[in-house]
């Protein structure tokens, strides 16, 4: 419960604006959009102050399993399944409810994209879950002082480790069918394919990043930096050297996406994360990682608050970008990646074809921040005198309520928002244009996930002398029930 969301939203009227940049014309034609796995399911947890439990709420509904005690990590790839570890203990959480994996003494875990497999480290052994079976399998390498890195094929079926001995050396492993064999030394293993049958890596000291097949090694970059990012089958990854993002293809040679540029992929996909400390790996559930938008952003001053100024290319599947726009306050894309809504630092919101700008044709004037429906055929726009107003294809603006100051897009195409806020306010839940719908008082914050909607109230202290809130659920975003009383306001929250 981010304490982001009660900045009232005149406080940001006096913000300077940055001029918004002419969007510069290119045209790229014909690329394919990758498939993706998107996230449509969520696992979220909560630490209940006066049980002293963590609860877990998955999509809507609260499962009546509980881990003492507080939760220090959480992983999930897609929503459905998620691993926690608390007390050093790791547990498997899914809607059937928690498994206890391992009771003590986890360093480090992953779960693959399936959900089905779970690979984690103790201080000198590799371990891995099978969930179809229930089996633990333990690897014990010989003369480990510790296991730096973690990785697992997209099949499954190899588990890909890196070993440093009590010397300092890094020595890489490929685990499969119960039978473990070295794939390098001086490797830092930070993906790994079918088989072992292709493997990345970086070397610890210089920290270039390495393609191995077979016998031939090739070195992609030189001092990698960032965090790295496959797409499913991990033919393709990115990274940073230099403060730029760079590219390789089955092991080519790293060529820059756009030019003295970091930039991030906009496309929504399910995600694995691998690898260890010093070096990690994102594993989308995706074909490609190119033929949609990259942005990169910055902040429009030093105030923590300020907000972030965003660039857009599209990037083709043949990896060639395009400028799309500078100055940019925030973006949004449809379900299928073709169009895409773009909020310039004028505040001018535009509509246009992902790849193409010239397309681009405006949709509202004298807008603060947005939310568009799914297909792009609707808005709802805050405007800088906090009035909200939709906005359904070319039809003009409609004010659907005033004093409003949070927004969230509500399944595919309606939405919620705070309003009358000062410490809390009023959820209402509004359809297009039609009678808006009065959901509680008393709401602090609102979330929108993708298959439940959350909302807090206000802290109060409980019988502990602790600050904690009450959650409320709703699988429509219209009905909400207590979902759990007096949650701990954690370290994370203001």
């Amino acid at each position: 419960m981010k304490k982001t969301w009660v900045k009232i939203l005149a406080a940001a009227l006096a913000a300077a604006l940055i001029a918004a940049a002419v969007a510069i014309v290119f045209d790229i034609k014909g690329s394919k959009r990758p498939e993706a796995k998107e996230y449509a399911h969520n696992i979220n947890y909560f630490y209940a102050d006066e049980e002293g439990v963590t609860r877990f709420l998955v999509d809507s509904e609260m499962l009546e399993d509980r881990i003492p005690g507080h939760v220090d990590s959480f992983i999930s790839c897609d929503g459905t399944v998620g691993i926690v570890r608390a007390g050093t203990g790791l547990f498997r959480v899914d809607r059937e409810g928690v498994v206890k994996i391992y009771p003590a003494g986890v360093l480090r875990a992953l779960l693959s994209l399936d959900g089905q497999k779970i690979v984690f480290t103790t201080a000198t052994e590799v371990h891995i879950y099978d969930h179809a079976d229930g089996q633990l399998e333990d690897i014990k390498p010989e003369a480990a002082a510790s296991i730096e890195s973690i990785v697992i094929s997209p099949d499954g079926r190899t588990v890909g480790y890196s070993v440093k001995n009590a010397a300092g050396d890094h020595t890489a492993f490929a685990h499969t069918a119960g039978e473990s064999r070295v794939l390098g030394e001086n490797a830092y293993i930070t993906a790994i394919g079918d088989d072992a049958g292709f493997w990345y890596y970086v070397e610890p000291d210089s920290v270039a990043l390495c393609y191995a097949k077979g016998k031939k090694v090739k070195r992609i970059g030189e001092g990698v930096s960032g965090q790295l990012e496959f797409n499913r089958d991990l033919t393709e990854v990115t990274f940073d050297m230099n403060g730029t993002t760079y590219y390789s293809v089955k092991g080519s040679s790293a060529k820059p996406i756009v030019k003295d540029e970091s930039v991030f992929a906009a496309i929504a996909a399910c995600e694995s994360m691998q690898g260890g400390e010093s070096c990690r790996s994102a594993v989308k559930d995706c074909s490609s990682v190119f033929g949609g938008v990259y942005y990169s952003f910055k902040t429009s001053s030093s105030d923590p608050n300020a907000r972030k100024i965003y660039s857009l290319w599209y990037v083709d599947s043949n990896r060639r970008a395009a400028l799309l726009a500078n100055g940019a306050y925030g973006f949004s894309l449809t379900k299928d990646g073709g169009r895409l809504s773009v909020l310039m630092a004028d505040n001018v919101l535009y509509m246009m074809q992902a790849n193409d700008p010239k397309t681009a044709q405006t949709v509202s004037k004298n807008v603060y921040s947005y939310n568009m429906s799914r297909d792009g055929g609707r808005f709802y726009c805050l405007g800088y005198d906090l009035g909200l107003y939709y906005i359904e294809g070319s039809a003009p603006a409609v004010q659907l309520a005033k004093n409003t100051v949070y927004t969230v897009l509500a399944g595919e195409d309606k939405c919620l928002f705070l309003a009358d806020y000062d410490s809390t306010g009023k959820l209402i839940y509004a359809d297009g244009d039609r009678p808006l719908k009065g959901v509680s008082d008393g709401v602090s914050h609102v979330e929108a996930m993708p298959a439940a909607y959350l909302y807090y109230t206000d802290l109060y202290t409980d019988t502990f002398g602790n600050k904690v809130y009450d959650v409320y659920v709703s699988a429509n975003g219209v009905d909400y029930e207590l979902a759990l009383k007096g949650a701990l306001m954690t370290s994370g929250e203001e």
